[in-house]
């Protein structure tokens, strides 16, 4: 991919300084300049360079030369570059300058390689420029240490002066009054007889006939006539000795002051060796107790220092030279490095321009990256600047507080925030003092993810359009690409679908990027990327494509916001995991941890009642059931649910009536409303289609939340709330991702900020839900915003299944749910009346009846401690069925800390043979649960395999099962055991997992 231009905030660092002498009085003949040759390092410079001023005469292209982004720095500092010349590489003029016979001088602004290929061995004379013809003329040539002239083909008895690798330097050649006289950054340094009259007068750069090039940077070449011969070192130049030394002191005092910053920050430990210190435990297994930290090694000269953000599981590391550029991101548990070279820490698009956020430029291989070469890459002159960095504490995303059950969780999580600080490029000096832009990173004590997004604070006093951003560009080594899982807070329907997806979506031929966002994690291939292997295409099917290896996090569409002046734009956040393991149930159980410590709301347990009742009578009748049983929660299902913006005096006081009712036996309670998408709320609020201009979206008719419509529902909600004391919402239909394009609606400006703006709405109730310690079970993927579950799996035509049928597919939705969700992510219902029918078949009315089928549907759901609903008119009919009922409600809640914890995969149930679930557990009494089902109509018994590595158990288990039994079970040496299992036809058992003494 082509990064150039990016946005940030700027720091100078030291380079030498070219300036130009205002005292120059002569037009140039002919004046080349490199600067903008090119716009990527490492590019092939341009077919023709065209003069800038003088005659129009073109320079054709030889070889390879190559663009490379560093200049003079003044020049740098304005967004310039130059062309790399090495081997074969060069440019002919197409014609003659026609200032043969006359006196003249010629300049050139050059560089020797400092950088990778610099110890190539050369041979003994390269050119740098020839200026002549027909055997006569100039050449200015690179003769092992030293720069020479030649005239005429001799070299004159005294060279220019020494090369020193790296450094800028003017070289200036006067032909006047029959003598050749050299300068050297301003200083004459060898003089000699003129080459005489010739009739061609062409000019090379870079390689000459048979004479390859010097291998180095030519910034100009830049020729003038000198009228009557007349001479004047002091005004003919363009070189002041005074100045240069000026600007590189200042740039390096700047750069100074800015290392002294980092150093003297007494929160940044200063250090001499950033050696890593890996923390030594299984941080699935074991609580860590490091405390994450941000380390400083700054060079001895004080101009260059690198950073190093760990926790000890992981470390990410900045180098601070020309610019900041991230060089390390490591797995310390297994020593991985995930980075194979350099990017920018961000690109954001501003109107119509991309720019960089930091970087360096100048990196030979992008398969990997040698510490050696950091010393010698260069910004990108077009890049926003580091300009310093501030530490401080993990902020809360949305307020939290521990309730329903929820597992202790600390909110905000423990670790460290780094700000780093860039201005803007040096060529926006309008934005040098008011546009401000940060990159945000988070790093969290105990797990191994990194945090990262983008602010930006516009100062200008002018809009500025934030069309586009990328909050993470990383070139990743191609063997840890599926070891670096990637997702963002910017998450739900659209953002995540794919076209081949199971959430049975309908398109219109090929979708575009709104409807189908394939989530804001993109693996693309790196077009800086020039050395990676191409495979066999089967091999390419094998291996996964490896070499998709630049991982961008950017949004599908937009954000397209137009930054008023004086405010402050916060992008989406990007959250990176980083394995250890190829293993899939490693993998999940570490995204199922990171959803635990950064969404700890996802942790809550509502045993819970769904009733579709508008009735007090019945309402009170199931409350006061539930209440005796012991249910937390009272849902008004679909349909009619409830419909919260309605104020009706009567209708507030019903809900308010039966919320109060509830509260007295210890239950919260609210309800459903299919609330925006599928809902279309009036022509002049709806979702506008892009395709048609006219009211339409993807799912049905949507509302659009970025019109007039939020400013009068969500107030009317908020009363009702208020008024009803309701302390759950069961949001059907959420934002998920329709986009409008109408250009009238009040919140958002037309196409491509709408999916946006609704997002952003979207998240403003969620957190607004969680300020009022609300319930927010939801159909989609806000958890990192503040959603509590979403649906297990979902599938509205099993709901018509009889109980038996949907007794395995339920087992089967909880072992497919349970991988990249904790069991309370998942909701369930237990369907006592049919949802869409009332085919007796569907139900389990009358429940005495069916106590059997009633209490495995309960026992099983239970187990699987998952968000579990149990739906209908009445919970029990007869004692017996409330005893049962009574049995499991209390045994789920004598061991809900171990029935919500994570599961671990054994097989997926299959209806032939004993299926079974393993919760685990490590920081808890009760470390693991083994729940096994018995599908077939023959009782079974047989021997299992049970892991209990992530039990965290060490030499022997002790195993209770339901009758009481309790037997000690030494751990083999992959801390796994084997247990003998009977379990009844149709039946299930228990068995809890311990420490043994």
């Amino acid at each position: 991919m082509i990064y150039r231009k990016g946005i940030v905030t700027a720091v100078f660092l030291a380079a030498a300084t070219w300036t130009v002498n205002v005292f120059a009085q002569q037009p140039p003949a002919v004046h080349y300049n490199m600067g903008r040759a090119g716009a990527v390092t490492y590019a092939t410079a341009p077919d023709t360079l065209w003069p800038l001023a003088g005659s129009r005469l073109p320079l054709k292209r030889n070889g390879q030369p190559l663009f490379f982004a560093d200049a003079p720095a003044e020049k740098k500092l304005a967004s310039e570059g130059a062309v790399l010349f090495k081997d074969n590489a060069g440019y002919v003029s197409q014609g003659t300058v026609a200032a043969g016979g006359k006196d003249f001088l010629l300049e050139v602004w050059l560089q020797a390689n400092a950088r990778q290929g610099a110890g190539d061995r050369l041979p003994g004379k390269t050119s740098v420029l020839y200026y002549g013809g027909q055997g006569k003329g100039y050449e200015i040539c690179r003769e092992n240490e030293n720069w020479t002239l030649y005239v005429n083909g001799i070299a004159m008895n005294s060279p220019i002066g020494k090369v020193m690798p790296g450094e800028w330097v003017h070289i200036a050649l006067v032909d006047a009054g029959g003598k050749a006289t050299v300068y050297l950054d301003g200083k004459k340094s060898a003089t000699g007889s003129a080459a005489g009259g010739y009739a061609a007068d062409s000019l090379f750069l870079g390689a000459v006939s048979r004479t390859p090039a010097f291998s180095g940077l030519i910034y100009e070449a830049r020729l003038t006539q000198l009228p009557n011969g007349r001479f004047n070192a002091s005004k003919d130049l363009h070189y002041n000795q005074q100045t240069i030394t000026r600007n590189k002191q200042l740039a390096e005092s700047r750069q100074k002051a800015l290392i002294t910053a980092i150093a003297e920050n007494n929160k940044i430990r200063q250090t001499d060796d950033l050696r890593e210190n890996p923390v030594k435990e299984d941080w699935l297994v074991h609580k860590i107790d490091r405390c994450s930290e941000l380390s400083f090694r700054q060079s001895p000269d004080g101009l260059t220092g690198k950073l190093q953000l760990t926790n000890g599981l992981i470390s990410r590391e900045f180098y601070i030279g020309d610019n900041l550029a991230g060089v390390s991101f490591r797995n310390l548990a297994n020593g991985a490095q995930y980075l194979r070279a350099v990017k920018p820490e961000a690109r954001i698009k501003l109107d119509s321009t991309w720019y960089d956020i930091g970087g360096l430029s100048g990196q030979p291989e992008k398969s990997y990256l040698l510490e050696s070469w950091l010393k010698d890459m260069v910004t990108d002159p077009s890049a926003f600047q580091f300009a310093g960095i501030e530490v401080t504490q993990p902020q809360a995303r949305y307020p939290w507080q521990r309730k329903y059950n929820a597992v202790h969780a600390d909110w905000p999580p423990k670790g460290l925030q780094v700000i780093m600080h860039y201005q803007a490029p040096p060529g926006k000096e309008e934005w040098k003092k008011t546009l401000k832009v940060s990159v945000h990173y988070e790093i969290y004590d105990g797990i191994p993810v990194l945090a990262k997004w983008i602010t930006i604070h516009n100062g200008t006093g002018k809009p500025l359009l934030v069309a586009e951003t990328e909050c993470e560009v990383l070139a990743v080594c191609q063997d840890q690409e599926k070891r670096l899982h990637a997702e963002s807070d910017y998450s739900f329907a659209l953002a995540n679908a794919d076209s081949h997806g199971s959430a049975l979506m309908h398109y219109k031929g090929e979708p575009p990027a709104y409807h189908v966002g394939g989530s804001t994690t993109s693996w693309q291939v790196d077009k800086d990327y020039h050395t990676w292997a191409s495979h066999n295409q089967a091999e390419d099917k094998f291996l996964d494509f490896p070499h998709h290896s630049l991982l961008v996090s950017r949004l599908p569409m937009g954000p397209s916001e137009l930054l008023a002046p004086q405010s402050a734009f916060t992008s989406f956040t990007t959250f990176e995991l980083l394995h250890d393991s190829d293993d899939r149930e490693r993998q999940s159980l570490a995204h199922r941890r990171f959803y635990r410590t950064l969404a700890p709301q996802v942790t809550e347990s509502l045993l819970t009642g769904g009733i579709t009742s508008h009735d007090r009578t019945e309402l009170k009748n199931f409350i006061t059931q539930m209440g005796e049983l012991g249910f937390e929660r009272l849902d008004i299902m679909a349909w009619p649910g409830i419909s919260h913006d309605k104020l009706d005096t009567d209708y507030v006081a019903l809900w308010k009536e039966i919320a109060d009712f509830a509260k007295e036996k210890g239950i919260v309670m609210g309800g459903y409303e299919l609330q925006v998408a599928s809902r279309g709320r009036g022509r002049e609020v709806d979702c506008v289609d892009p395709e048609t201009g006219k009211p339409g979206s993807l799912f049905g008719q949507s509302v659009c939340i970025a019109s007039k419509w939020k400013d009068t529902y969500y107030p009317a909600m908020w009363q009702f709330f208020d008024r009803t004391g309701l302390m759950t919402f069961n949001m059907d239909g959420p934002y998920h991702g329709d986009v409008c394009a109408s250009a009238t609606h009040a919140h958002h400006r037309g196409l491509e900020d709408s999916q946006w703006k609704q997002w952003q709405t979207q998240v403003e109730v969620l957190r607004e839900l969680q300020r009022r310690n609300m319930y927010i079970p939801i159909p989609d993927w806000y958890f990192l915003n503040g959603q509590s579950s979403t649906g297990m799996g979902y599938r509205e035509a099993s709901a018509n299944l009889t109980p038996q049928q949907q007794l395995l597919l339920g087992r089967q939705y909880i072992y497919d749910g349970t991988w990249h969700k904790a069991p309370t992510m998942g909701w369930m219902s237990l369907q006592l009346v049919g949802f869409y029918t009332n085919d007796p078949r569907v139900g389990l009315e009358p429940l005495s009846r069916n106590i059997g089928r009633y209490e495995t549907g309960l026992f099983q759901h239970l187990a699987s401690g998952c968000q579990f609903t149990v739906r209908g008119k009445r919970l029990y009919d007869t004692p017996e069925t409330k005893a049962m009922v009574t049995k499991w409600v209390n045994w789920f809640k004598q061991y809900r800390d171990i029935l919500t914890s994570d599961i671990i995969h054994l097989g997926r149930p299959d209806g032939r043979d004993i299926d079974l679930m393993l919760h685990v557990n490590s920081a808890i009494a009760n470390k693991g649960m083994l729940i096994a089902f018995n599908p077939t109509d023959q009782e079974i018994t047989k021997t299992v395999r049970v892991p209990l590595y992530y039990t965290g158990i060490k030499g022997a288990a002790k195993i209770t099962g339901a009758d009481g039994q309790q037997v000690n079970k030494t751990l083999d040496k992959d801390a796994g055991i084997d247990m003998q299992l009977t379990i009844p036809a149709g039946g299930f058992g228990w068995y809890l997992v311990q420490q043994a003494e």
